[in-house]
């Protein structure tokens, strides 16, 4: 039976009259009347005794209405709390900017199939990240590195591998892979300082006696691609930046550089919020 139809016969009970009850419950006049038809056809019953005043519950109606009732109300009771418990599923996820246009989007979806709504919030860097997550600003957050502080929970999901990107008609444009080292004389178009991906070119460039030149040093609101496109010199990006890169006056050249990845994890202040996460994000899930 169909539970709108309870509802109706308990209304109409309660307001002893159909009018006011199809009134109360927004439907017509006629569809009730159909309704409460339907329910005294279905039990072979009278449920009410019609008059011009109004409508009085039969003694059927009486035993349905006192049995029934209490069912109505435990039936919006069990709703609001399962609406509370959905509601208890929202998580604050932190990510990058790399991580946010196509690396997070299908993970989302799929979180969200299972009941899952990820508010995801974006940084520019990890610090960034970890800080929010210190102050209990966020629920987890996916980023660069692999050593955390203690209190968080953390894991590995994937490396992702570093890509030179070079104007067309640059020297190195025609080779099928570049050492970091062989293009450190080139002038760098970079994120600020504490860019992790900086900081990793950087250090790699470091171990190999040689330094960094950063020519142009945009704001990271700003699009590199762009800059080198336009002439200003190289620059180096991850993976899933590579992926969904159309540009005709530029070229993606890999590093061969082993070391040229970067880390991408999981971390969360709580272990069960990681692990419930870990399933949307793990490696072999990342289409």
């Amino acid at each position: 039976m169909n539970l709108e139809y309870f509802n109706s016969f308990i209304e109409t009970a309660i307001e002893k009259s159909m009018s006011k009850a199809s009134q109360k419950i927004n439907i017509s006049h006629q569809a009730l009347s159909k309704q409460i038809r339907i329910l005294e056809e279905h039990y072979g019953v009278p449920l009410f005794k019609r008059s011009a005043s109004g409508v009085e519950l039969t003694k059927a109606g009486i035993l349905l209405y006192t049995r029934l009732h209490p069912l109505l109300e435990e039936y919006s009771s069990i709703e609001k709390d399962l609406k509370k418990l959905k509601a208890l599923q929202t998580y604050r996820l932190g990510t990058l900017p790399s991580l946010a246009g196509s690396y997070i989007p299908p993970k989302n979806l799929k979180a969200k199939k299972e009941g899952i709504e990820l508010e995801i919030v974006i940084k520019n860097t990890s610090p960034d990240l970890a800080v929010l997550l210190e102050k209990g600003e966020l629920d987890a957050a996916i980023l660069e590195g692999v050593h955390f502080h203690n209190f968080f929970w953390h894991t590995k999901l994937y490396n992702e591998a570093l890509y030179a990107i070079l104007p067309v008609g640059h020297k190195f444009s025609v080779y099928p892979s570049v050492l970091l080292e062989e293009i450190s004389e080139e002038p760098f178009v970079l994120y600020p300082p504490k860019c992790g991906i900086r900081k990793c070119v950087a250090g790699i460039l470091n171990d190999a006696g040689k330094q960094l030149k950063v020519a142009t040093e945009i704001e990271f609101s700003e699009h590199l691609i762009g800059y080198v496109a336009a002439g200003a010199g190289i620059t180096v990006v991850p993976e899933n930046t590579v992926r969904h890169l159309d540009n005709p006056k530029v070229r993606v050249i890999p590093l061969s550089n082993t070391n040229a990845v970067r880390t991408i994890s999981l971390v969360s202040g709580s272990e069960i919020t990681g692990k419930l996460l870990y399933k949307f994000f793990k490696q072999g899930n990342n289409n």
